[in-house]
């Protein structure tokens, strides 16, 4: 399982994030590109910005893709890589739900293929929705999605973005993760993680927060590996 997730800065803080990337592609990668959390009139800058974000790798092909009704495995087992951009976490989640986008996320993360998510993006790949409403920077739900699971692509971990380490956010951190027992990765916005099985390393320009209802949080930082399993339950 290879995943990076970051926390929503702008592309200048993610050069280590980006090179991190790189360096697990092959010759002539393939990516495709889901934007479904921003606007739709967003969609076609979203696909320029990536394009420049990653003009220094030899793609040989970046394809956007605006409606997950369509994607099928033959389709998807085509491409090295999956970006998931940022934007509202629950407009990406209602464009996932009632498509195969959970089954076929998992087989193509199993058969070698690498997904990057960034803020919303990576909030949906984790266990539940709640942390995307955390913070001053919080999304509002106005779609139609009731259940706040999330994909589970890291077990029970939940995951959440845009993290500011002021007295109020950590509690409603710390909240959440006492009440659902689940354990929560904060990423600053210029942070990020990139798990590798069951190895975390900590990427970008800032240190993480790691939450556990058993425990006071812990801070990893750059360039630190971990263990997931030596201290979430």
């Amino acid at each position: 399982m290879k995943l990076i997730m970051t926390g929503g800065a702008d592309s200048e803080h993610f050069h280590l994030i980006d090179k991190k990337f790189i360096s697990l592609l092959g010759e002539n990668p393939t990516l495709l590109f889901i934007p479904l959390a921003a606007e739709d009139d967003n969609f076609s800058d979203g696909l320029t910005r990536i394009k420049e974000t990653f003009s220094t790798i030899q793609f040989d092909k970046i394809e956007m893709c605006i409606d997950l009704h369509r994607i099928s495995w033959n389709y998807l087992s085509k491409f090295d890589a999956i970006y998931f951009d940022g934007g509202n976490t629950f407009n990406l989640m209602e464009k996932i739900r009632d498509t195969h986008t959970y089954e076929l996320l998992h087989k193509f993360i199993h058969s070698g293929g690498i997904v990057n998510g960034d803020s919303a993006g990576a909030i949906v790949l984790g266990s539940h929705l709640e942390t995307a409403h955390f913070g001053e920077s919080g999304d509002n739900n106005e779609t139609s999605v009731i259940s706040y699971q999330g994909l589970n692509l890291l077990g029970n971990i939940a995951i959440h973005c845009h993290y500011q380490e002021d007295g109020s956010e950590n509690i409603e951190i710390q909240s959440f993760s006492n009440e659902y027992g689940f354990p929560v990765i904060a990423l600053h916005e210029n942070s990020a993680v990139f798990f590798n099985g069951k190895v975390l390393e900590v990427i970008g320009e800032n240190k993480i927060d790691i939450y556990n209802p058993t425990e006071d949080h812990k801070s990893i930082f750059p360039n630190e590996k971990i263990n997931l399993s030596s201290f979430i339950i």
